[in-house]
């Protein structure tokens, strides 16, 4: 025989998990896919870029906030760039001894994973993602 004390215990620790598993799911929808930091430049750029898992992004360009939607069809694209690239794999620093007044830095957070790296060190792997999310960057 269940004591009657128990079974709002268990009623409580129901909604506690259905609760929480709603609050995951709303959070993963939520959560940001990549996170984009490029600084630098002949004009000393300043550009943040994150995008969430839906394709909602805050693109902070010098100081300037604002809200944009990135098409799926782009998602799609950015994400194999990042698997092809084989981003979780590469180092998460690369630094070269080489300057320049018109270099870029640029910081990648996807999945966790963080790589910074300038321009004369960039790994020719992340080209192609580069190349996508400046192109996010420019409005185009």
């Amino acid at each position: 025989m269940r004591s009657p004390g128990r079974r709002p215990a268990t009623r409580a620790m129901i909604l506690l998990f259905l609760a929480t598993g709603c609050v995951d799911s709303a959070s993963q929808e939520s959560a940001s896919l990549i996170d984009y930091h490029r600084s630098g430049g002949i004009r000393g750029t300043d550009d943040h870029l994150v995008i969430k898992n839906d394709g909602a992004a805050t693109l902070t360009r010098n100081g300037s906030t604002a809200t944009i939607s990135i098409d799926a069809g782009v998602l799609t694209r950015l994400q194999n760039r990042l698997q092809a690239a084989g981003f979780g794999d590469l180092s998460s620093k690369y630094d070269s001894s080489a300057g320049g007044a018109d270099m870029y830095q640029y910081v990648i957070t996807y999945q966790g994973h963080t790589v910074r790296a300038k321009d004369a060190s960039l790994p020719q792997a992340l080209y192609p993602v580069i190349e996508l999310l400046d192109r996010i960057l420019e409005g185009g």
